[in-house]
């Protein structure tokens, strides 16, 4: 019983893999465009600006800190955020969360 379960699932797995549809890239919005004044302030002034870069930077030296400490989680958890947070732009343009 429990291999035709586990065979019927990878059956289904391909037949879906194979079966996707094309995959649309969505970029950032343009000047002019809905949401692109809340996109230019908060990803280009904060996130890729000043703010963002200190912010990530301070995020992987806590993370390094606590690692010093054995405090695994936490300190993967931080230098993870640090590096999400340097790498916003990246992440919300690849994702299409347009605002």
């Amino acid at each position: 019983m429990h291999k035709r379960k586990v065979l019927l699932m990878t059956v289904v797995a391909m037949i879906v893999t194979l079966a996707a549809s094309q995959a649309m890239a969505l970029v950032a919005p343009v000047a002019g465009s809905f949401g692109f004044e809340a996109y230019d302030f908060f990803i280009n002034n904060i996130l890729k600006g000043p703010f963002g870069a200190i912010a990530g930077v301070l995020s992987i030296i806590a993370g390094v800190v606590v690692m010093i400490q054995q405090k695994m989680v936490p300190a993967v958890l931080c230098i993870l955020g640090g590096v999400l947070v340097i790498n916003s732009d990246k992440i919300v343009t690849s994702l299409g969360m347009i605002i």
